[in-house]
């Protein structure tokens, strides 16, 4: 599993352009045998866990079942809820961060034999099925034909999510990350601009014009994007909307709904059901 990131993705769509990522990082030993498509590694984390910077040989599908585990890949954070997986490229530097009670798979897939059509880091829907075929694939006996066909069902199944993906970039001037951390980790900070600013030793404004100028957004609209992340997370685990928007410091449940629908361009139940449907016409 798992490098410097500058900005937070939640579902990714594949993309035109090319992640730039510089970081130098040797492959490490191969992990499928050669006639094999793929297979599965399972990683469970009592105590919170964070695996150091590596890359791989093979192509790597992360995916979770219970816990919060993030991902930092080409540039970009990704959160990882028990409904997406995350697709690595073959040799891309990453580094893998697991809650406490986080179970975590790593499925690694033969670059020679398992081909995709799409380049870079993006979400993959954790359909049922896949996740069943893939934990199958590892704990089932069976013959060689046989777990050839289920591998290449499995490869068939794995398909990048296609809606809008929630892209949060990082400021790059340390005072300004001091913020965003610290805001990424608490949501529902109500802090006001100037407060965050005598914080660092700035005035309001000049804090407002570096973080334009480090991220392309207001402070203001940041911070949104951040809690409807936020928000993204907890109701793929399942939570219901009314206790998230509360969780992250709105009161009228509407008003997160609101700002959520302007960031995605849909509620929260339409946008899971976007994602369900791409996952479900995979099938």
């Amino acid at each position: 599993m798992t490098a410097e990131g500058s900005a937070v993705r939640l579902w990714g769509a594949p993309t035109l352009e090319r992640d730039e990522w510089t970081a130098s990082v040797e492959t490490d030993e191969p992990k499928v045998e050669e006639r094999w498509l793929l297979t599965t590694g399972t990683f469970p984390t009592p105590e919170p866990m964070e695996w150091a910077t590596t890359a791989h040989r093979e192509h790597e599908l992360l995916w979770s079942t219970t816990g919060n585990v993030t991902v930092e890949a080409a540039g970009h954070l990704w959160m990882v809820p028990p409904s997406l997986g995350i697709w690595l490229p073959a040799g891309t530097p990453h580094r893998v961060r697991a809650s406490a009670g986080a179970v975590t798979y790593a499925t690694f897939l033969s670059p020679e034999l398992v081909a995709v059509d799409w380049a870079g880091v993006v979400g993959i829907p954790m359909i049922r099925l896949l996740r069943e075929l893939l934990l199958h694939n590892q704990n089932e006996e069976m013959s060689t034909e046989a777990r050839l066909r289920l591998q290449r069902v499995g490869v068939d199944l794995i398909r990048p999510v296609r809606t809008v993906s929630l892209d949060i970039p990082l400021p790059k001037t340390p005072e300004l990350l001091t913020i965003a951390e610290r805001i990424i980790a608490d949501p529902a900070d109500d802090r006001t601009t100037e407060e965050w600013a005598r914080m660092i030793g700035l005035s309001g404004r000049t804090l407002m014009r570096w973080f334009q100028r480090d991220t392309g957004v207001s402070l203001t609209q940041w911070r949104i994007l951040v809690r409807v992340r936020s928000a993204l997370i907890d109701i793929a685990a399942g939570k219901p909307v009314v206790a998230v928007s509360r969780r992250l410091g709105y009161a009228n449940p509407s008003t997160f709904i609101d700002l959520f629908r302007q960031v995605t361009g849909h509620t929260p139940a339409a946008y899971f059901r976007s994602v369900n449907g791409v996952a479900e016409s995979g099938l």
